[in-house]
């Protein structure tokens, strides 16, 4: 069991690119060094975990503060392996000041057979501060037979701005309660995906419609995109029955809502 801890602190500096002001961290999650966005003054942080994966009991927390007019973009250098039939629990917090940016776009989760994982999200941003999240889920290791084997996988997202809360998303996915190839699961698709474009509150219905356009052609991959009742963002789901179709799916909706929000293309990440 692992109680791993990560702090990080981004600012922009006079020069007007984005830096690590401070960080904190203890095993097993770390980090690469900053990397420059190209053609941005954005940076570019890939979360590791030294242990290799999330096991059973392991209980991760991780503190983002993004500073005014600062921009991060966070990933991970591969897919994140759930391991274990003890719960596993990961808590993100992130801060977002005004005018600040920040881009959650980590690999996929790949659950393990029998593994249970609860992941929760608190997103904080002040006034013209705006966020894209991503999450994505393979049925598990699908070449050794494994197909929806896990225990249960929950995600919960809840955002505020200027401490107003504008959203609360939760899902679950517990293939003995609910087979995913019941209607109204995932219909047989092993492969899922969620998009938030979150920003000021404005009408994000083109943005929605843009998202919808972009994935519903795609050969494969079943999505449907929608503005938030709030009118703070949209989101969009999608499921892919393979892993190349769902990182196409990923890419795809990532570049639309940043070209979107940022008027900058999404970025190939270096993996």
């Amino acid at each position: 069991m692992n109680e791993g801890y990560l702090a990080l602190n981004l600012v922009r500096d006079g020069g007007g690119r984005t830096r690590l002001a401070g960080r904190r961290q203890c095993y097993p999650l770390t980090t690469t060094a900053v990397l420059p966005i190209e053609d941005e003054d954005g940076a570019l942080i890939y979360v590791q975990n030294a242990a290799g994966s999330i096991f059973g009991g392991d209980r991760l927390t991780m503190d983002i503060t993004v500073g005014p007019k600062a921009h991060l973009c966070l990933s991970t250098p591969a897919a994140t392996r759930l391991q274990g039939g003890t719960l596993s629990i990961q808590e993100t917090s992130i801060s977002v000041a005004e005018g600040g940016f920040i881009e959650s776009i980590p690999d996929f989760l790949i659950p393990h057979a029998g593994a249970r994982h609860r992941q929760v999200t608190r997103l904080s941003l002040d006034r013209n501060a705006g966020a894209i999240l991503i999450d994505t889920i393979a049925p598990g290791r699908v070449a050794r037979g494994e197909w929806h084997d896990y225990t249960f996988v929950s995600y919960r997202l809840i955002a505020t701005v200027e401490g107003r809360e504008i959203l609360i998303d939760a899902a679950s996915f517990a293939p003995e309660e609910a087979p995913s190839s019941l209607a109204g699961t995932l219909g047989g698709e092993g492969y899922v995906g969620t998009l938030f474009a979150l920003g000021p509150q404005t009408d994000y219905a083109p943005l929605a419609k843009e998202l919808s356009e972009c994935l519903e052609h795609m050969p494969g991959v079943f999505a449907g995109a929608a503005p938030l009742v709030s009118g703070y963002g949209a989101v969009a789901r999608f499921l892919a029955n393979d892993a190349p179709r769902l990182r196409e799916a990923t890419h795809s909706a990532w570049d639309t809502a940043r070209t979107h929000l940022r008027d900058r293309p999404a970025r190939i990440l270096r993996k």
